[in-house]
């Protein structure tokens, strides 16, 4: 019986993103890659052809979990950000590997365009909700849509913030205060 070549794929994704988000593009192995998906060196290049498409396919397939998972709503900017912000609690390896494409200047990701067009859209439509007075115009978009994340990933990236694990109801209250205060920033 022949291998399924997807689950394959599948098995090398979820170890490169564990090896990703804990050593970044340049400290990750292929090999332990390999030996945690249960695959040759051989196949993991075959399906990818090296490390740094290996590391763009990881950032893209969370990108695309993440638009599943948390809908944007410019008309909820708040709202948006508590969601954002309980998604990448939840998952810590999506965040480090922002933080990890990031410190590679985002050159990691070029030629991502579904994750460059999806990222232009909701600016596109930050701008009209300026433009009809509902979300604030004192910041360009882009302002906003940077401290927005800030705002977002401020517990996540504070120095001091990895004093150990944090329960769901210390989840809750920051998502809360996130949330004010994108509406805050964000009222017109």
């Amino acid at each position: 019986m022949k291998p399924d070549a997807s689950a394959t794929r599948a098995r090398i994704v979820v170890a490169a993103r564990a090896e990703f988000s804990e050593h970044g593009l340049a400290g990750a192995r292929v090999d332990r890659i390999a030996v945690s998906a249960k695959a040759s060196k051989e196949r993991l290049y075959a399906y990818f052809g090296d490390k740094e498409a290996l590391f763009r396919a990881v950032v893209e397939d969370g990108f695309a979990r993440f638009l599943e998972s948390v809908p944007f709503t410019v008309d909820d900017l708040g709202g948006y950000a508590a969601r954002e912000y309980l998604h990448l609690a939840a998952n810590p390896q999506e965040h480090r590997l922002l933080l990890w494409t990031q410190l590679q200047g985002g050159t990691a990701v070029a030629g991502a365009d579904d994750i460059h067009a999806v990222i232009a859209e909701r600016r596109n439509a930050m701008a009209a909700a300026q433009q009809a007075g509902l979300i604030s115009d004192a910041f360009t978009v882009d302002d906003l849509f940077t401290m927005i994340f800030g705002i977002t990933s401020a517990w996540m990236t504070a120095p001091g913030s990895d004093c150990g694990p944090v329960d769901d109801a210390e989840h809750q209250r920051r998502a809360s205060k996130i949330e004010a205060a994108v509406r805050r920033l964000c009222a017109p």
